[in-house]
């Protein structure tokens, strides 16, 4: 394992109103507000339904396993744990990799990759922390997917390339 080492610039409290789009809403308060680098701390409140990825086998694919067809909740969910990282591509494009977990009206327990689309049903509540130190980016080299953290050190990021391409998911730490 590796790691890097940083601190909270500063913590936001979100609320999303009936109807909106957790993700795209997500998305450009990050961009209004300039966060490149942060993390979902957390999140709770309902959704008019909800859709997400889990992984599947996928043959042919390096490693064997990706996101094929997304799994459609179509019912009144309860939103009840929803983690995640807020990166700055190469490009300088803000990227999010969310993961959530939900109920239904019986209790039945669903969870997986968060994706756009997820309207609020009465209310989302979140906090997000921005980093300072730690440049995370997440991107995709020959099919393998990528996270990159790199530690900062006098505002100077190394940015060097480690490739791992027997495996869907890597996690590389610098």
């Amino acid at each position: 394992m590796k790691s890097a080492k940083g601190t909270f610039k500063n913590l936001y409290a979100l609320r999303f109103e009936p109807g909106e789009d957790v993700m795209l809403g997500l998305q450009k308060f990050c961009e209004d507000h300039g966060i490149g680098h942060g993390v979902i701390l957390s999140a709770i409140g309902s959704l008019q339904g909800c859709s997400f990825f889990d992984p599947e086998e996928l043959p042919g694919k390096p490693g064997l396993y990706g996101y094929g067809d997304p799994i459609e909740l179509p019912c009144p969910i309860e939103l009840i744990s929803m983690g995640g990282i807020i990166c700055t591509e190469q490009d300088g494009k803000i990227s999010l990799h969310v993961h959530a977990a939900f109920a239904d009206e019986s209790g039945a327990a669903f969870g997986g990759h968060f994706k756009e689309g997820n309207r609020v049903l009465t209310t989302v509540e979140m906090v997000i922390g921005e980093l300072d130190h730690i440049n995370m980016s997440t991107r995709h080299i020959t099919g393998v997917f990528h996270q990159r953290y790199t530690k900062i050190k006098n505002k100077n990021v190394r940015q060097e390339d480690n490739h791992t391409t027997n495996t869907t998911y890597n996690t590389i730490y610098q």
